[in-house]
């Protein structure tokens, strides 16, 4: 969804100078050519690992019922708000999908290579669900119907729960990331030229429009499709992607000013932690929109300057490389596994908590052999290559000459190792 400034011709003569670079103020070119392969951002696999386990969490919390209460209050308090992993994972493709943007490649390209990396995964991990349903005797009616409507991807536009949640729930995410890619050319030609304020002030708006949402939805949406408007529509999410170019842009023009990596994962953890008080549509989507705004930035920009990160490490690098394949897999695995041992059973904490390294560890099995032998083959295949790949737009001066060319003009040492510096590379 490209959100609605509300600008009318005499609001938009007013706020122009916001939205436009003063032109002392750009320092740097755009960022359009290829990015070194050394100066990748490590730490964003590493949260997408972090983000697929919190939507593990509150799905294995959901499905494993615990006997006291108590140990169902501290269970909640840890687990019931991983829905805003989900949250994560949006703004983290806008901000990647930014980042990795280069010129010379077509949008056909751009496309196949999007394709590749949501659809074949996805398919196998439909059949698999589908085969989890039919092993525990739950194959909905018109089975046929939300077959199609889930395998393209669409489910998600209609307002039936049943619809938008059939056969492999956690799909429904994938259709507003599908919305989201074919809607990045768009933001991208619009915002890569716009100036350090007027990146700021349409972060403020975007956040603001989020928290918006479950407030219109009070109010202008039938009270059973509210969750549906809030949560699952692609229009409503769209402005966490966009919000992850504008972060991508601030970093990249050097404009970003917030807290680093120790703090802002501080402040995400606080924040997590309090949302359990908010109303149930703003917990699940609004409730950390500030604090993943700080934290994605403070993450690139640890990668970019050596500085400390927990999400750097081998083993953490890897899982958030099979990430995908475990978040299609996850569900399937802990709905289908207390289908056969029987929902109706409570459990003390130490026995759920087993049940739940079970279904983990069981969700990595699978998730391995679909991310090394279908996804990773299929990007190869359909995408040309393992390269991140993004759109290209006009082709315009390189960061590089654009830089020199500015240290030339101003005489400055400092203009030319900072255009140097911009040729910056995002992995995917």
């Amino acid at each position: 969804m490209v959100p609605g400034l509300g600008a009318t011709r005499r609001r938009e003569l007013c706020c122009r100078s916001v939205f436009r670079s003063p032109p002392r103020a750009r320092k740097e070119a755009p960022l359009t050519e290829p990015r070194s392969a050394a100066q990748r951002l490590p730490s964003l696999t590493g949260l997408r690992f972090a983000a697929a386990l919190l939507v593990f969490a509150v799905h294995a919390y959901s499905m494993i019922p615990l006997a006291d209460p108590g140990e169902r209050r501290v269970a909640r308090l840890l687990a019931d708000a991983g829905d805003l992993g989900v949250s994560v994972f949006f703004v983290l493709s806008g901000f990647v999908l930014t980042w990795s943007a280069r010129t010379g490649l077509k949008v056909a390209r751009y496309l196949r290579a999007r394709i590749a990396r949501i659809y074949p995964a996805h398919l196998v991990a439909l059949a698999l669900a589908l085969g989890g349903l039919a092993l525990t005797d739950r194959v909905p009616p018109a089975v046929g119907e939300l077959l199609v409507t889930t395998a393209l991807l669409v489910q998600a536009w209609d307002p039936r729960e049943y619809v938008y949640l059939a056969i492999n729930p956690v799909t429904w995410s994938l259709s507003c990331e599908i919305a989201f890619y074919l809607s990045f050319p768009l933001w991208y030609a619009g915002l890569r030229r716009v100036g350090r304020y007027g990146l700021w002030s349409l972060a403020v708006l975007l956040i603001a429009g989020v928290w918006l949402m479950p407030a219109l939805a009070e109010v202008a949406i039938a009270p059973e499709h509210r969750r549906w408007f809030v949560y699952a529509f692609p229009l409503t999410r769209m402005l966490e992607f966009a919000l992850g170019i504008v972060l991508a842009r601030l970093v990249i023009t050097d404009a970003w000013r917030g807290p680093g990596l120790p703090l802002a994962l501080l402040l995400w953890v606080g924040n997590y932690l309090i949302v359990e008080w908010l109303p149930a549509q703003t917990r699940d989507t609004a409730a950390t929109v500030v604090a993943t705004a700080l934290l994605i930035p403070a993450a690139a920009r640890a990668d970019l300057t050596g500085a400390w990160s927990m999400w750097r490490g081998r083993v953490i690098q890897h899982f958030g490389e099979v990430s995908y394949a475990f978040f299609l897999v996850h569900l399937t695995v802990v709905v289908t596994g207390m289908e056969l041992i029987g929902r109706e059973k409570t459990w003390s904490a130490p026995a759920a908590l087993a049940l739940t390294v079970a279904f983990l560890l069981l969700s990595y099995a699978l998730a391995v052999p679909l991310h090394r032998w279908v996804e990773r083959p299929a990007m190869r295949l359909l995408a040309g290559g393992r390269r991140p790949v993004a759109l290209a737009l006009p082709r315009q001066r390189s960061a590089a000459t654009a830089g020199a060319a500015a240290a030339r003009a101003e005489g400055s040492s400092h203009a030319r190792a900072h255009a140097h510096g911009s040729s910056v590379d995002a992995q995917r």
